[in-house]
């Protein structure tokens, strides 16, 4: 075994008697259960001949099983790629054709994939656990792997992210970088066996994976699964569960300023937020109004996620605290190193940072060096500030949207002449992903061109990358090239709406 399996194993055998996980229906699971299932899906997987670098793709909701099935593929040295359980058939059907699955994993109520009945067998098996079974296709004349324990240097995990160039980007990270990711989440947060926490956020992202369920099983604390944040049950189930900490994001905390409910008696020693900025105002607000410590971070799947975090005790608002288990600089536009409170180019290297990207980016490192896109600077006292990104990235309730793909799908409408999209402020979500049509033919009455818009981006599209605005224009702004425009863009309809 690597060193990450053979400690999640250690954590099943140390906790035989001892409830460790909890499902949606508050059903409790002792280590012993969870290790009977997760043997049953290894042997699962050698039957079917699935092994030694086999990928597999798993499209699942939250789920005690969830953790389970990602626990059996590591221990058979194959790599598990998590993917949205939204994400459409087409979506689906063009991963497959260019990345060729030994198996593929989906929830028990998702639609029929065509693509899957042609290639692949359903093979379901029975579970131990008081969850529904999920649907497991293998594919058709698989050729059998040999079943081999993974070296640390070995990937473990592929996720999709946006990267530092805005184009979809797959990252590989090792069994290796999830063990020193998992361990860096542990020692800023102080984690350990007598703590619990949540998963709300999808396990596809790397901040659920890591953050809230590597740390808490390599610190041998106690998972509770959630398919999703529930805003009318958050705070009582808080308060029944006792849970000791939560992973949201920057919208799950608008949210529940917007609502009535308060937290009563609780155990809660800090909630944490990540994978957008945080507005101080709703920070202020949140502070004032919950009396609860909410911790600042950031992070990034390239990082195998928490790259800086506000320490417990000393926590500065406006900040995402110091850097932890990573080395950072801050460059200027020459790739020169900056001192303090300069705002530049946010690097970074370590034992939890990819060195290269699984498809070759050699523009987004420099010298060994990560970088990342995002823009920065640290002050005296070592505390990161961010102060935006290089490129135009829409980061929407915490979640990366390519303006780019999102064009990609729409523009095949014949009545658009161009168009862009942008992200826009949304004081929930961060941000809006907002359309600009230019259509070929001016009408003063858009009605049945947004009709087909919608029908469009909801037949092909995530909802989180689904126009939340359309605007229509006689032109948008470009340069003398007559490349478009974006901050330009992006300014203009901000000043728009404001005057709406």
């Amino acid at each position: 075994m690597s060193e990450l399996t053979n400690r999640l194993q250690q954590q099943l055998i140390a906790g035989a008697t001892r409830p460790l996980m909890q499902d949606a229906n508050q059903h409790w699971y002792t280590g012993s259960e969870l290790n009977l299932e997760k043997n049953v899906w290894k042997n699962y997987w050698k039957s079917k001949g699935i092994g030694h670098n086999d990928i597999v793709l798993v499209s699942l909701t939250n789920s005690v099983t969830y953790t389970l099935v990602i626990h059996s593929l590591w221990e058979i040295g194959a790599i598990v790629q998590p993917i949205n359980p939204k994400t459409t058939e087409i979506q689906i059907s063009e991963l497959e054709e260019q990345y060729h699955y030994a198996a593929i994993i989906l929830d028990a109520d998702s639609k029929e994939i065509n693509i899957l009945n042609s290639l692949f067998a359903n093979l379901p098996r029975l579970t131990t656990l008081h969850e529904p079974e999920v649907k497991i296709y293998i594919r058709d004349r698989h050729v059998a792997r040999l079943i081999e324990e993974p070296t640390e240097d070995e990937i473990a995990l592929i996720m999709h992210t946006s990267g530092t160039t805005g184009k979809p980007k797959r990252v590989g990270l090792t069994h290796r970088q999830l063990l020193v990711g998992a361990f860096n989440v542990i020692d800023s947060e102080e984690l350990s066996e007598t703590d619990s926490t949540f998963i709300l956020m999808p396990m596809f992202h790397i901040n659920a994976m890591v953050i809230s369920n590597l740390a808490t099983r390599l610190s041998n604390g106690q998972l509770l699964f959630r398919p999703k944040f529930s805003a009318h049950l958050f705070w009582k189930e808080v308060s029944t569960e006792m849970v000791t900490w939560v992973s949201l994001t920057p919208a799950i905390v608008a949210i529940l300023l917007q609502r009535e409910e308060q937290p009563t008696k609780n155990n809660l020693r800090f909630l944490r937020t990540a994978s957008a900025p945080l507005l101080p105002s709703i920070h202020q607000e949140f502070k004032q109004r919950f009396a609860i410590p909410l911790i600042e971070s950031y992070g990034m799947t390239e990082a195998t996620s928490q790259i800086a975090q506000n320490p417990l005790e000393d926590p500065i608002q406006n900040t995402v605290g110091k850097v932890f288990g990573v080395q950072i600089k801050i460059l200027d536009t020459e790739k020169n190193e900056l001192g303090p409170n300069q705002v530049g180019e946010i690097a970074l290297k370590g034992d939890s940072i990819i060195t290269h990207y699984l498809d070759p980016q050699p523009e987004a490192f420099h010298k060994q060096w990560l970088l990342t896109g995002d823009l920065g600077s640290i002050n005296e006292d070592g505390y990161l500030s961010i102060s935006g990104r290089s490129k135009e990235m829409i980061i929407r309730g915490g979640e990366n949207v390519n303006p780019l793909a999102v064009e990609d799908c729409l523009n095949v409408l014949k009545f658009i002449r161009e168009m862009a999209v942008v992200g826009t402020p949304d004081k929930i979500y961060g941000e809006n992903v907002t359309a600009v049509i230019v259509p070929k033919v001016s009408s003063p009455d858009h009605r049945h061109q947004l009709a087909l818009l919608n029908e469009l981006a909801n037949e092909q599209l995530l909802p989180v990358e689904r126009p939340t605005k359309y605007i229509f224009s006689n032109q948008l702004p470009k340069n003398a090239t007559g490349k478009i425009q974006r901050t330009l863009l992006a300014q203009e309809v901000i000043q728009q709406l404001k005057e709406a």
